[in-house]
């Protein structure tokens, strides 16, 4: 190493170095002036600039696209709260949607019950000892709802009034075996009951019961109140007749009747707060 050091090569190249070193020194004082040293020694630390400036370059790029994400996450996030906003008013539209479904659907019935007076209810629960069997409504003795007051939906039999409170009530379901509705085959014109069982009431049936072993009650009878006993009004489907069978301990038949309504999937009702007839016991 000494060696080297000491020889004419190494001195050579530190002659050179400090030759370059002065140009550099020069061109930078001398800007506007070119001179043969400053071209060689622009050629010599060329590259050097050129990766310098490219480093520049990316530096700067990496500025302007932080800056850009910066405003490109504002952008995503006033997107995001006109979507939130757009689809609470999509809710908004599809609940009073849904409500004047609901009151077109008992147009038709208070159009043909004139004397019928009705309180609308949203279903806010159920009981929980017995899931769509008992409902609970979000309208009360407040709202002139009593018990024994059916409760409906369009034309189709729900249920009754079981319980008021002043600001809700307990409603028993058509599912509920508490629950007796004089009733009668649309085309026969049979009279019986439905109620129901635990077993029948599980898979969501309901028992037009007592029938004659002559029956002419059949699979595809349509089954309505009959107006008999002043607790509903005539008229109102309670379902569809699915099977007749003997009855297992008496020489009576009875049908398994399906509800007309999904009890499972009702969000709101109406309430029949008053009908002519109503709680006189009418005979046929």
């Amino acid at each position: 190493m000494k060696l080297f050091i000491r020889s004419k090569a190494f001195k050579l190249l530190v002659f050179i170095l400090i030759i370059a070193l002065a140009g550099s020194v020069v061109a930078i004082a001398t800007v506007e002036s070119v001179s043969p040293i400053s071209t060689v020694i622009g050629t010599i630390f060329s590259p050097i600039q050129t990766l310098a400036g490219k480093i520049g370059n990316k530096i700067g790029s990496f500025n302007l696209s932080f800056i850009g994400s910066k405003t490109l996450e504002a952008d995503i996030d006033r997107l995001n709260e006109q979507i939130e906003q757009l689809e609470l008013q999509l809710v908004d539209y599809d609940e009073i949607k849904h409500r004047l479904q609901s009151y077109e659907d008992i147009l038709g019935l208070k159009d043909e019950n004139p004397d019928f007076e009705m309180t609308y209810a949203e279903i806010i629960g159920t009981d929980t000892q017995s899931a769509f069997t008992s409902l609970i409504i979000d309208k009360g003795e407040s709202d002139g709802v009593k018990v024994n007051d059916p409760v409906v939906t369009g034309n189709y039999l729900v249920g009754k009034v079981k319980k008021v409170n002043k600001s809700y009530s307990l409603v028993e379901t058509i599912l509920n075996p508490d629950v007796n509705v004089s009733a009668m085959e649309s085309k026969s014109r049979e009279t019986s009951y439905v109620t129901s069982n635990v077993q029948q009431s599980y898979k969501g049936n309901c028992i037009f019961s007592g029938l004659e072993n002559t029956t002419a009650v059949s699979p595809g009878g349509i089954i309505i109140t009959s107006g008999i006993g002043g607790i509903f009004p005539k008229g109102l489907i309670i379902g569809v007749v699915s099977r007749v069978l003997e009855s297992e301990y008496d020489i009576t038949n009875y049908a398994i009747v399906t509800p007309s309504v999904d009890l499972s999937s009702l969000e709101d009702v109406f309430v029949i707060t008053s009908f002519s007839g109503q709680g006189v016991a009418v005979v046929e």
